[in-house]
């Protein structure tokens, strides 16, 4: 061994630190007898930490309750004050996605008047970095976009196929034309300052509830859009260079057998990616709240149909729901106990107008007490966020931050 065998400890300690890897250790202690006492002395690496789960900002209600956020960790029953710069305190929040970033609508100018919640960004709530997101869409795809007359519309729920400082980074959004009362799904590379592509079926006419970007096993990447029928659309929309004025969207609709009614009127469908498989969350409702959760897992049937398999329990699960942020945690990772459940907030004004398209709407449609944890599904719902004065903020609906 010669000079290897009387390294110093503080150099031997620096190599065992570097080798997680049990193997690697193991072949370490055969070298000679100060390596094995070295590997003695050192406690085993520490493992990876759990991702962080996700917070809950509550939006700005009146003039002495600003935004807060609640986390898990602290029990849901404690609020933090939450900084954020003053254009974005008041926004329309309506997404989020890993890394702290939150989709946002804020003021903007038309004429003399300001308009609530129509300019569309994306910032990162870590380095208050913005980046723009289209605010219309073409009403005449044919012309050259100088030539285009626009539109003006509200996007509701967003998704993103991958980091947003990502070359190619791709952006699913339901969206509302509020002139002609119309919601559909489009698509837009980040960047682009008009929606690029619209995903339109005539039939059958099935109302898009939530749309996720899906990785599966085999490598195929896609759009996935959950239809009030608990029917899938797959859909990928072919950007390539410099693209024509309306991009062509691939899709293929998945039709699910139909699982019958419990006779309960449902609130929300949510699509969450959990451990490889796709999961359906519905959610029931009674007085105007949320009453029941059930989870349903794809199943292919005996004949090949797709079914929606009630799941009986959530094994471990921590699912978080929200309209194209939907996220599912392994309960096991983190220290406390009781933590499996279903996690919602209020997201009730998802169909309702939006504030500052129409003159006639109502000043404070965004309703913000219908918080929780469904801690053994169906049943046991629990509103376990704090209560802040009034019910309904004028500004925006809660929205889940993904640290």
């Amino acid at each position: 061994m010669g000079r290897w065998a009387y390294l110093s400890e503080d150099l031997l300690d620096d190599i065992v630190r570097r080798l997680p890897c049990e193997v690697d250790r193991l072949r370490m202690s055969h070298v000679c007898r100060s390596w094995r006492v070295a590997l003695t002395k050192a406690e085993p690496p520490a493992p990876p930490p759990p991702p962080p789960l996700p917070w809950l900002l509550l939006p700005e209600v009146d003039g002495e309750h600003g935004l807060t956020f609640s986390c898990v960790l602290s029990g849901w029953h404690r609020t933090h004050p939450f900084f954020l710069p003053h254009a974005a305190r008041r926004a329309r929040y309506f997404g989020s996605y890993d890394g702290a970033w939150l989709f946002l609508a804020i003021d903007g100018p038309q004429g003399d008047q300001a308009v609530q919640a129509q300019d569309h960004v994306l910032v990162n709530l870590n380095n208050f970095q913005y980046l723009d997101l289209p605010n219309a869409i073409p009403l005449n795809w044919d012309l050259p976009p100088e030539a285009q007359d626009l539109e003006r519309i509200a996007i509701v729920a967003a998704t993103l196929s991958c980091p947003p400082t990502e070359q190619g980074c791709v952006v699913a959004g339901i969206i509302v034309l509020p002139q002609a009362l119309l919601r559909g799904v489009a698509f837009w590379r980040m960047g682009d300052r008009v929606v690029s592509a619209v995903f339109a079926e005539a039939w059958p006419p099935e109302q898009v509830e939530d749309l996720i970007y899906f990785k599966g096993r085999e490598g195929h990447e896609n759009f996935l859009l959950l239809t009030d029928g608990e029917n899938i659309y797959v859909c990928q929309p072919m950007f390539h260079g410099d693209d024509p004025p309306m991009v062509p969207v691939f899709s293929n609709l998945v039709r699910f057998k139909p699982r019958g009614s419990s006779g309960q009127r449902v609130l929300a469908r949510y699509l969450v990616e959990s451990r490889g498989d796709i999961l359906m969350v519905v959610r029931f409702r009674s007085d105007l709240q949320s009453s029941e959760f059930r989870v349903f897992q794809h199943k292919d049937g005996e004949f090949g149909e797709n079914l929606w398999s009630l799941m009986s329990e959530l094994d471990g699960r921590m699912l978080f729901v929200g309209r194209g942020c939907s996220r599912s945690y392994e309960a096991r990772d983190y220290r406390y106990p009781g933590m499996e459940g279903v996690y919602f907030l209020d997201d009730r004004s998802f169909h309702d107008q939006i504030v500052g398209f129409d003159g006639d709407a109502p000043k404070e449609p965004y309703r913000c007490s219908d918080n929780g944890r469904c801690s053994r599904p169906p049943s046991q719902v629990e509103r376990c966020f704090p209560e802040r004065g009034q019910s309904r903020s004028k500004y925006s609906p809660p929205v889940w931050i993904l640290p």
